[in-house]
């Protein structure tokens, strides 16, 4: 007898068909990529427009909202394919949309914000939305 994920079976009824083993396939991967970075892009022309307008004080919501679009953008581009390679899509997204930000729109002088004593908020918003983007591609 062997265990399986829905109880105890035999050994011919446990093996499991090829329909039910699913890779991501090249294709979708390169698209998952691609969104990932051209969705970057848009999200951080957004977080510049809103920061300007709300302060840095509201990177954590900004976080978590990156998150949640960055993994609905990954999802969709991979056919909904729910594994870790689409979580790290999603989070080099994520990290691609904050890096973005700070070197493409602000400048390449990031000193300013650590300086100031935002970069605090920036690395939280970061890390909220490099957790929400994981956990919701999994």
């Amino acid at each position: 007898m062997v265990y399986s994920a829905v109880g105890i079976k035999c050994p011919e009824c446990a093996k499991l068909p090829r329909s039910a083993i699913v890779t991501l396939k090249p294709n979708r991967a390169a698209r998952a990529v691609l969104a990932a970075f051209l969705g970057g892009l848009v999200m951080a022309f957004g977080v510049v427009l809103l920061q300007s307008a709300l302060g840095l004080f509201f990177a954590l919501l900004m976080g978590w909202l990156i998150g949640i679009a960055m993994s609905e953008l990954v999802l969709w581009a991979s056919g909904r394919y729910r594994a870790s390679v689409t979580g790290w899509i999603a989070v080099g997204g994520c990290i691609w949309t904050y890096a973005a930000t700070y070197l493409l729109f602000y400048g390449a002088d990031v000193g300013d914000v650590a300086r100031s004593g935002n970069g605090i908020w920036v690395a939280l918003g970061l890390a909220i939305a490099g957790y929400t983007v994981y956990q919701r591609t999994q």
